[in-house]
């Protein structure tokens, strides 16, 4: 596993741009994707739905919601001309984009890694038929740490993003752990434990194939559904607002199906995301929700507070503290921090958290402008 001293070499690139040249996403922006990102998260914001509805706020039509910049930002992981993309026939191979469009930093070899750290600051919302380029990626730092699930190192990136018309619309910090696992033994059936916090187990009887028409035996309820039902014809302004307000929860039950329709929808294919197996051996408990699922929980629970002509301008910066994993019921909530005018905006500090049966699950904050009744709002 790399120690500390290991990471010397690649803190030496902090700071440095990266990228030998601009990489354009591979989808446009359409109503499709849209449709189904909003889906999962059962999301009826007219702004990502009707361009009729959006027009009446002020934009020029539908947009997509703030947290599929990355989608959209993602390399097609083939192209045509491009030889074949999948090596291997292993079940468990996992397919990566083939754009390497980064310097190659020296980082010690790691063999696992997720996305815990998000924090971007949206400049234009992503309108039909706009391309996402990257410009600059930028090393920002590097932090080693020994974790619960394994040794490595918390690595932070800074991006600027474009669309087609060059126009800046995103800057985003964006970090993630990368690390050698602990070595996971099983101590039964769907239950795993660092090696080091247990003696050798001994070996396990085979487990019946459970039937997949019967639900589990004390498998938990789904949970509640939306705790508010949003009314999207009330507009919050800044003048109601009082800090200490806290807003009404979102509730998202994550199920295997959902995690898997959530992959497909966000283009985020890890195994760690839909492959118990693969999970476990990284240290989760079960195959979990992803960044992109965690910041749609956040943007979500703001948009339906702040109403249509409220603008989100940063979210984050967010991390993961623990994992959303299948079998949990992950409610976000958030609480009003500070009210306050800002180059002629009014605008409202969040503080934004996730929760579920084990604990707090996701830390964050939000900035978003609100409508004064006593000045026009700036789009």
């Amino acid at each position: 596993m790399p120690k500390e001293q290991d990471w010397e070499e690649a803190k030496k690139w902090i700071g440095k741009d990266l990228l030998d040249h601009p990489i354009e996403g591979g989808d446009e922006v359409e109503r499709t994707t849209i449709r189904r990102r909003c889906e999962i998260l059962e999301f009826d914001c007219p702004l990502h739905w009707d361009d009729k509805g959006a027009k009446a706020h002020g934009y020029k039509g539908m947009f997509a919601p703030h947290h599929m910049l990355l989608t959209y930002a993602r390399p097609a992981y083939w192209k045509p001309g491009m030889p074949t993309a999948w090596s291997s026939n292993d079940p468990n191979f996992h397919l990566r984009s083939t754009e390497d469009h980064r310097k190659r930093v020296p980082f010690p070899p790691t063999s696992a890694g997720f996305a815990t750290d998000v924090e971007i600051d949206y400049i234009r919302p992503l309108y039909i038929g706009d391309r996402v380029v990257l410009k600059e990626d930028k090393l920002f730092s590097i932090t080693p740490r020994n974790t619960r699930v394994g040794e490595g190192a918390f690595v932070m990136w800074e991006q600027r993003f474009y669309n087609q018309r060059d126009e800046l619309v995103a800057v985003a910090k964006r970090g993630g752990y990368q690390y050698d696992p602990h070595k996971m033994v099983s101590v039964g059936p769907g239950a795993w434990k660092r090696a080091d916090e247990v003696g050798t187990p001994p070996p396990q009887p085979a487990q019946p194939q459970a039937q997949p028409a019967a639900p589990a035996a004390g498998a938990r309820a789904a949970g509640p559904g939306p705790l508010s039902a949003p009314n999207w014809s009330k507009q919050r302004y800044f003048e109601d607002v009082q800090e200490g307000e806290e807003l009404p929860g979102t509730s998202y039950a994550i199920t295997i199906q959902r995690l898997v329709m959530e992959a497909g929808a966000n283009r985020d294919f890890a195994p760690i995301h839909h492959n118990r197996e693969i999970a476990q051996r990284g240290g989760a408990p079960d195959m979990y929700a992803n960044n992109y699922f965690c910041q749609g929980m956040l943007e979500r629970t703001v948009r339906e507070w702040a109403g249509l002509d409220g603008a989100i301008k940063k979210i984050g910066p967010f991390r993961m503290t623990l994992f959303n994993p299948a079998g949990e019921t992950t409610v976000a909530r958030g609480k009003v921090e500070k009210k306050y005018q800002e180059g002629g905006e009014s605008r409202i500090d969040l503080s934004l958290w996730g929760e579920h049966s084990k604990g707090t699950t996701i830390v964050g904050r939000a900035v978003i402008s609100l409508p004064s009744r006593t000045k026009s709002h700036p789009r």
